[in-house]
């Protein structure tokens, strides 16, 4: 009898062992599993994070091209409307009449800059008659140019004005404003003229009749204008070149100290 309880007691701890050892086995496999799958789990994490990083950098990037096509969009808008003030004409005096065939006009011409300060001393020119002429040479860049606006002098149009004078004067008879081969006062952005600005004004008319010439320059026109107007006492007008386009005189009234 003492050795049946001692056998049973003998296999009663083998499996009390047995069961011990497979709970503790499985519940190592779980641990295991759990740790991989937890590991795992991380990772398909950590790689999604990854990803959405990167598409928000994508994002960032595609903003910033189109932050700065707007930015370009506006600066274009900006400088193809822009009246670029280049000239003062004020009326000093006029005598004479047209009936007597004696009217005269005596005016002040000056260079100005952007912010309508004098860039040099006002000329004095006297013309039978009331209507004068700006005889002037434009020179017109690529658009692609104007838009950019990275080069001050290629982001606009610029001009020579080559003379002044009155319906009834002969052209060549004129007042000349600039000579050729100088920087105009309006444009010098420096005491230096650059070699740009020397080749411009130097070969205007190869530009002006070499289409590849002018192409390679980045010139879509180069040509002469000569816009007119009647000056009235009392007034004065502001010639403004736009960055695409050509001259152009607006008349205002003379401020009330100049007027009397």
């Amino acid at each position: 009898m003492l050795k049946f309880i001692t056998a049973v007691n003998s296999l009663f701890r083998t499996i009390l062992g047995l069961a011990v050892v497979t709970i503790a086995s499985v519940g190592s496999w779980i641990g295991y599993q759990a740790y991989f799958a937890g590991k795992w789990a991380l990772q398909q994490a950590e790689q999604k994070l990854a990803l959405q990083e990167d598409q928000v950098r994508q994002l960032n990037g595609q903003i910033q091209l189109q932050q700065r096509a707007i930015q370009r969009l506006q600066t274009a808008n900006r400088l193809l409307k822009v009246d670029r003030r280049v000239a003062r004409i004020e009326v000093v005096a006029q005598t004479g009449s047209m009936a007597d065939n004696d009217l005269a006009t005596r005016f002040t011409f000056v260079d100005i800059g952007p912010n309508g300060k004098d860039l040099d001393a006002p000329r004095t020119f006297t013309v039978k008659g009331d209507v004068i002429y700006i005889d002037a040479l434009v020179v017109k860049f690529d658009d692609s140019l104007v838009e950019a606006g990275d080069d001050p002098l290629r982001s606009t149009s610029v001009c020579l004005f080559r003379r002044i004078f009155g319906e009834f004067q002969q052209p060549n008879d004129g007042f000349v404003l600039d000579t050729p081969g100088t920087s105009p006062a309006a444009y010098r952005m420096g005491e230096k003229m650059t070699d740009f600005e020397r080749e411009i004004w130097a070969h205007f008319w190869d530009y002006a009749n070499d289409a590849a010439h002018a192409e390679r320059a980045g010139i879509r026109r180069a040509h002469g204008e000569a816009p007119f107007i009647k000056l009235v006492p009392g007034k004065r007008y502001i010639v403004s070149l736009r960055a695409s386009a050509g001259l152009e005189i607006a008349s205002e009234a003379l401020p009330a100290e100049k007027a009397g």
